[in-house]
């Protein structure tokens, strides 16, 4: 709220959000963080309008720096703010600071909306081209190849990366011809979603921006994280069957509409349906 945080603060912070169809207007939302009886509150109208607004109604919780008077002698301290229309002024400073404060802390957020239009790009098939699998090995492999610190001042042509290629899982026709050919519908493939140009009178390639940011981060995705990840994804189901007796925790039930005598379903509870809910 435009001031330094305090340790000795008592008062209550509570942030709550509301969404709402504005009367007359495109739907939008709101989040009101609350300090005391003052407010901070954005608002978004429709994703089209970012509105931030601090409202004060206890401007004792600020302060001032007016003439007072102290033991008989007048002096300039900073003083509790009054409701007067004299202090606007410092009622204008005190909520742009506040705002300002907040559209920075915003600033900082991470916005993934850059990061998942590329991964829509190449993914996204092409009228006539193939579209990319960020995370498969082939494509994981050429990424590799083509980001090889080697090419980064001059470039790479053809020959180079069907020698780099010749080491990975990507195959490769025995004809030298027919690699040839093969690499340049890679090529083609490639330059088709953006990731690298042909350099102008000559005939090698170079990564693009957009490529760099595209390929290391999948290449990143599939060596790293994505192993990292893995243990800590197993879902609950694997890890109870471990631990339990060949039989125990399953329920069997007929087929729905079927005799008696028809064959048993086995319905276990990590699948979340009407039909588990009802057995257990």
């Amino acid at each position: 709220m435009g001031r330094k945080w305090h340790g000795q603060f008592e008062g209550e912070v509570v942030t709550d959000h509301a969404e709402y169809p504005l009367r007359g207007r495109l739907p939008g939302c709101r989040i009101k963080h609350r300090m005391k009886r003052n407010w901070l509150k954005m608002y978004d109208k429709a994703g089209w309008i970012l509105r931030v607004e601090t409202v004060i109604n206890d401007p004792e919780e600020f302060r001032v720096r007016r003439r007072v008077r102290r033991r008989g002698r007048r002096r300039t301290e900073w003083v509790p703010l009054r409701k007067s229309v004299a202090y606007l002024f410092r009622y204008r400073d005190v909520s742009l600071q506040s705002n300002a404060q907040y559209l920075n802390a915003l600033a900082q957020v991470e916005d993934p909306t850059a990061g998942l239009r590329g991964l829509d790009t190449i993914t996204t098939r092409k009228r006539s081209t193939k579209a990319l699998n960020p995370v498969a090995r082939p494509d994981c492999q050429l990424f590799t190849a083509l980001m090889s610190g080697e090419y980064a001042v001059h470039g790479f042509a053809n020959r180079d990366l069907r020698s780099k290629l010749a080491a990975t899982v990507v195959r490769l026709n025995d004809d030298p011809r027919r690699q040839s050919a093969q690499v340049s519908r890679l090529l083609h493939r490639l330059h088709v979603y953006g990731l690298v140009a042909k350099i102008p009178r000559s005939r090698r390639w170079r990564v693009t921006a957009f490529g760099q940011r595209i390929m290391s981060t999948s290449v990143k995705l599939r060596q790293w994280q994505f192993p990292a990840n893995w243990p800590s994804c197993m879902t609950p189901s694997k890890l109870v069957r471990k631990n339990r007796r060949p039989n125990e925790g399953r329920s069997y039930a007929p087929f729905s509409g079927g005799p008696s005598t028809s064959p048993l379903r086995l319905v276990t509870p990590a699948i979340a349906c009407a039909t588990n809910s009802k057995l257990l």
